[in-house]
């Protein structure tokens, strides 16, 4: 009986643990500031531009770039005790010139695309991938916690278009 009860004990932990939650971020909960600077973009870029809505933690918008090179968004986490510990920045590269996938660990995205996973080092995990003649980055910076490629394959499949 008691060998029952620890099984059953064990598998709800692993299911709890195995449950990745994925926070949503709508591009209508952006803030009308965002929205204002991406109206004044020239229309070919607005139609380039994209960012993730489902993220493996609560994240709220942060800060916004753009030069005639990349449009690059930043995200804060929500969670006080995640604040210091994570920095996440996405970046759409107005080129399509991507490294070669032969050198890098390669994730499918959901739309079939090849991501290259750049970076993968204790503390940063960066993620690129070509879409539509342009280079989408996803670039984590953590310490104290894990963010896994499981969850950078989250991110990019949920980009949607800005405009």
């Amino acid at each position: 009986m008691e060998k029952k009860i620890f099984i059953l004990v064990l598998i709800f932990i692993l299911v709890a643990c195995s449950n990745h939650s994925a926070y949503e971020l709508p591009i209508t909960k952006y803030p009308q500031s965002f929205q204002e600077e991406v109206s004044k973009l020239p229309e070919d870029i607005r139609d380039k531009m994209k960012v993730p809505t489902k993220f493996p933690f609560n994240v709220a918008f942060f800060r916004f770039s753009i030069t005639p090179v990349y449009a690059s968004v930043e995200y804060e986490p929500v969670d006080g005790e995640l604040s210091d510990k994570v920095n996440l920045i996405f970046t759409t590269y107005y080129n399509d010139k991507i490294d070669s996938p032969k050198s890098y660990e390669s994730i499918e995205l959901s739309n079939g695309e090849k991501a290259i996973l750049k970076k993968d080092e204790e503390e940063l995990k960066v993620l690129e991938w070509a879409d539509d003649g342009d280079v989408q980055q996803l670039a984590v910076m953590f310490r104290e916690t894990k963010v896994t490629n499981e969850e950078l394959k989250m991110m990019a499949d949920s980009l949607i278009t800005v405009k």
